[in-house]
């Protein structure tokens, strides 16, 4: 378990899904930048189960709203542009337990490409998640403009990341199954 693995370009989906995070991120900052210039300097910036506010106060605090929402897919971004920088010093870092020890038993040639495709998993679960930010900004701007927040936003904003995680866990665990899969049929060939 001493070899690195080579550092391979994302695939042309990969690219995509960065596209996309990028996307939503650089949409987070523009709806925050717009939202900043065009509402009045008070705002509602709390808002209870009703959808009403129960608490005023300067619009700045919508300032910090694209920081916020901003770190987690950034991060999903960072990790996977430096995915083979962090997996060659530290390997144990892709710590699912099937997709760790199948991947040190396959040939040295076609590690890299899975974990490509293990890291467009994580860069397709920040796409998705830089959407539900954005959408959730956009329901807060909506909100702090009426002084109501839309009838979607609640049930989005409870239910909607299930739709995030479950897909992107039952991809990992079908990525292990066919990655052990391949693993297997090595060590069978070789053996």
């Amino acid at each position: 378990m001493t070899e690195h693995l080579v550092p391979l370009p994302l695939s042309r989906r990969g690219q995509w899904w960065a596209f996309v995070l990028l996307l939503g991120v650089v949409g987070m900052w523009l709806l925050g930048l717009y939202a900043y210039q065009t509402l009045p300097e008070q705002v509602p910036v709390h808002f209870g189960w009703k959808g009403t506010p129960t608490r005023y106060g300067d619009k700045t605090a919508f300032a910090f709203l694209p920081f916020a929402f901003s770190i987690a897919p950034i991060v999903l971004f960072l990790i996977t542009r430096y995915r083979f920088t962090l997996i060659n010093r530290y390997p144990y870092l892709i710590n699912l337990p099937a997709f760790y020890t199948s991947l040190w038993r396959l040939p040295p040639e076609r590690r890299s490409l899975w974990v490509n495709r293990y890291f467009e998993g994580i860069l397709g679960l920040g796409a998705f998640l830089s959407l539900y930010l954005l959408g959730l900004e956009y329901g807060i701007y909506m909100g702090t403009k009426t002084g109501h927040l839309p009838l979607w936003f609640t049930p989005v904003a409870l239910v909607a990341p299930l739709f995030l995680l479950i897909p992107w866990v039952f991809y990992l665990v079908k990525l292990s199954r066919e990655m052990a899969q391949e693993a297997e049929r090595y060590s069978s060939e070789t053996s």
